[in-house]
């Protein structure tokens, strides 16, 4: 995890936020089986069916899909904006916010919940912005259609990054390593 996140904070992530951000940064689609879910929860300390199915990920035989924010929304999955549970619900709240209104209805949500100044949610948008695949904006391409709505979700957060926490949280590194492609 400290791979993933460049500044040194007094935060840690939550499990369940741990358990998403591996998860992404492991197999780096929303689809894997659920036997590497299984092993990737113990890790991280939680129960695949009490902890994970039903909240960020779906079972579908013998995998598990990773859900974005809008997915997560739809199903009332969210859990609290204050991050309560796990800071990917505040992140994804955010994300869905940015993605259905505006950065500044996003930049609003995080501030009414007091979650915009938690050390442990900035660690969670951080680590979140290095392991979701970019949208086209930042690559040039479009992403595979399994990864697209993880893809918007990166457009919004890295959006709203730019606009409300860019001092807090640096620039994801995989864009940089984008950018010197594109120059290479």
């Amino acid at each position: 995890m400290e791979q993933l996140t460049q500044v040194q904070r007094k935060a840690e992530l939550d499990p369940l936020t741990e358990w998403f951000v591996l998860a992404w940064d492991a197999f780096k689609a929303p689809q894997f089986p659920y036997d590497e879910a299984l092993r990737l929860a113990r890790v991280v300390g939680l129960d695949v069916e009490t902890d994970i199915i039903g909240k960020v990920a779906q079972k579908k035989t013998s995998n598990v899909i990773l859900l974005d924010s809008a997915s997560r929304a739809a199903m009332g999955a969210l859990g609290s904006a204050d991050g309560r549970r796990a800071m990917i619900d505040a992140v994804h709240h955010a994300a869905n916010a940015a993605r259905n209104r505006t950065l500044d209805a996003a930049r609003e949500l995080l501030a009414k919940a007091g979650t915009d100044k938690e050390p442990a949610f900035l660690m969670a948008l951080e680590a979140v912005l290095e392991v979701l695949p970019p949208s086209r904006t930042f690559t040039g391409f479009d992403p595979a259609k399994a990864v697209e709505p993880a893809a918007n979700d990166f457009e919004v957060l890295e959006n709203l990054r730019r606009l409300a926490f860019t001092e807090q949280v640096n620039e994801p590194e995989q864009l940089q390593l984008w950018k010197e492609e594109k120059m290479g």
